[in-house]
């Protein structure tokens, strides 16, 4: 497993690159999200275990700190940006709405349309503008990856309206249920209860429970470690605390518990995570 240190350049936060010449690149992870625009038919990435065949129009979204590797494109045949998490994480409203695209990876241009066409546009946009000497370009870059985060998350709020539109769907519990998630990522380092979480919504703890999981697709006790985990990966690569610290300042009570969560969430333990990270920094940075 390899982690990629991205230095960026002129502009903070944010890099924009074509794949001149690039035809494989390993296995590797990175702290920060990568969105990527095949510019031409048959573009193979992967992410995880999954690989993609992507046509011209597509595009793919890794995450933060998804392993994922380029298994061939056709030289010039992709679009490629990264940008910081923390754009994306110091954003509530933006976080809580990206939360549940986490799955998401490839949007197809025949099945996504007007939703590629539009990002696929502002990736262009961005080429061009970090490419150029205008003096205000780091801050319409940043404008655009808001942009296309808002795009991505008006999606998944119609998508998931669309997905329960039947008998006994309700706008409002679904508004509801969205603002527990918020709720929940404001609050998540503390020792947080669902009780508290349904107190805050207006809802009894039992109803609650039961509208979580049927319009968020998860039980409260399974979206919350899901937050925590996420929390605990940033402060065991960005931070000198101890394992146990890190922990419990992610909003676990147990460091059992977090062990096991970690290891089923990342697939590694918490320890062999950081060791990773230290590692990799040490050979990028040529120490």
């Amino acid at each position: 497993m390899q982690h990629e240190i991205i230095r960026f350049g002129a502009v903070e936060d944010i890099a924009a690159s074509n794949s001149k010449g690039l035809f494989h690149y390993p296995a590797h992870w990175h702290d920060e999200a990568e969105f990527t625009l095949a510019l031409k038919d048959g573009c193979v990435l992967r992410i995880g275990e999954e690989e993609y065949t992507l046509m011209q129009g597509d595009i793919l979204l890794v995450w933060p700190r998804e392993m994922h590797e380029t298994v061939s494109i056709p030289e010039d045949g992709t679009l490629f940006i990264q940008f910081s998490a923390s754009l994306l994480e110091s954003n509530r409203d933006l976080a809580v709405a990206i939360r549940m695209l986490f799955p998401l990876h490839h949007l197809q241009q025949a099945r996504y349309p007007d939703l590629t066409a539009r990002l696929a546009q502002d990736m262009r946009d961005m080429m061009q503008i970090y490419q150029s000497d205008d003096f205000l370009r780091e801050s319409r870059c940043k404008l655009l990856i808001y942009q296309m985060l808002m795009r991505l998350a008006e999606y998944g709020h119609e998508a998931k309206i669309r997905q329960f539109e039947a008998p006994g769907f309700s706008q409002a519990a679904f508004e509801r249920m969205r603002q527990a998630c918020a709720y929940i990522d404001a609050h998540h380092t503390d020792n947080l209860r669902q009780s508290e979480v349904a107190a805050a919504v207006g809802m009894s703890t039992w109803y609650f429970s039961r509208l979580f999981r049927q319009y968020i697709q998860s039980s409260f006790p399974e979206y919350l470690c899901r937050v925590r985990v996420h929390t605990a990966r940033h402060l065991l690569t960005a931070s000198d605390l101890t394992i146990t610290e890190c922990a419990y300042q992610a909003g676990f009570q147990s460091t059992t518990v977090f062990n096991k969560a970690f290891l089923a969430l990342t697939g590694t333990s918490p320890r062999e995570y950081r060791r990773g990270h230290v590692n990799a920094y040490a050979e990028n940075s040529g120490s």
